[in-house]
């Protein structure tokens, strides 16, 4: 099942465009999350993208994958800002595969060493996603992992889904916004 985006038609108002360039513009300054003081402030900017998306229901509508390898621009996830901040130019990627109903989220530090959470998905629509963790651990370039138990389970409902960027909101109240790679 692909998710729809309502926004990256041609046909889309500009209104959820714009509100989208201001989210990104803000997100992409604002250092992942880490130490952010602009949360409020994305969280309105998204609830009006939200609102947008919904009145553009009836407008033609262009389907995009959420399957691809997403890099992270900003979250407010609390253990992924951690290990950002406390493993300097690291990087966080998450990647979705719907036809293989997976979800894999990966920090990558440096030397090829990485944080990895692997989950199975369950698509409930076009929106709303559920997850259950199956696997966590580091990965070292050695080929060594130092596995750790993974906990939980929950839910992300996916706020916008274009060709470039992907919002998400989850259970636990995170924020997630991506970049397709």
């Amino acid at each position: 099942m692909a998710f729809v985006s309502r926004s990256s038609s041609s046909s889309s108002s500009s209104s959820s465009s714009g509100t989208l360039d201001e989210l990104i513009s803000i997100a992409s300054s604002d250092d992942r999350g880490i130490g952010s003081t602009r949360r409020p402030e994305i969280e309105s900017i998204i609830d009006r993208l939200l609102l947008e998306e919904e009145e553009e229901k009836n407008t033609k509508n262009n389907d995009f994958s959420v399957s691809a390898r997403w890099k992270l621009l900003w979250t407010s996830e609390r253990e992924t800002l951690f290990l950002l901040e406390t493993f300097q130019n690291s990087l966080a990627y998450q990647t979705i595969d719907e036809k293989a109903k997976t979800l894999r989220n990966a920090v990558e530090f440096s030397g090829g060493n990485a944080f990895v959470v692997e989950s199975e998905i369950e698509i409930l629509d076009e929106r709303k996603v559920n997850f259950t963790f199956l696997s966590a651990g580091l990965k070292f370039s050695n080929g060594f992992t130092l596995p750790v138990p993974p906990v939980g389970k929950g839910w992300f409902e996916n706020i916008y889904v274009g060709e470039r960027y992907r919002v998400a909101r989850d259970s636990r109240g995170d924020t997630l916004i991506v970049e397709r790679c």
